[in-house]
């Protein structure tokens, strides 16, 4: 699970990247390569940021039983339908 002050801290890493890269390269098509990569990287950011405050407070809120519910559907789907693949296949032998 991704938290607020991890995100945060890599979006104030992407902005101190940008800023070295404005510093690093000169002017032109170099320059204008990587901040354009930069800028990219923070909308993504911003973005996940945003996607992400649902999922994370939505697991804030969620009690044990739910997720000892979540996880052992999550365990006995893969056999359900390995099991019923085994049935179909016998069945249309």
């Amino acid at each position: 699970m991704i938290t607020p002050t991890v995100t945060g801290q890599e979006e104030a890493q992407l902005y101190e990247e940008m800023r070295r890269a404005i510093e690093e390269f000169e002017e032109g098509e170099d320059r204008h390569i990587v901040l354009n990569r930069m800028i990219r990287q923070l909308r993504f950011a911003k973005w996940r940021k945003d996607r992400m405050r649902k999922v994370d407070a939505y697991c804030q809120r969620i009690k044990p039983a739910t997720l000892w519910i979540i996880l052992s559907t999550g365990a006995l789907v893969p056999i359900l339908l390995f099991t019923m693949f085994i049935w179909v296949s016998l069945w249309v032998e």
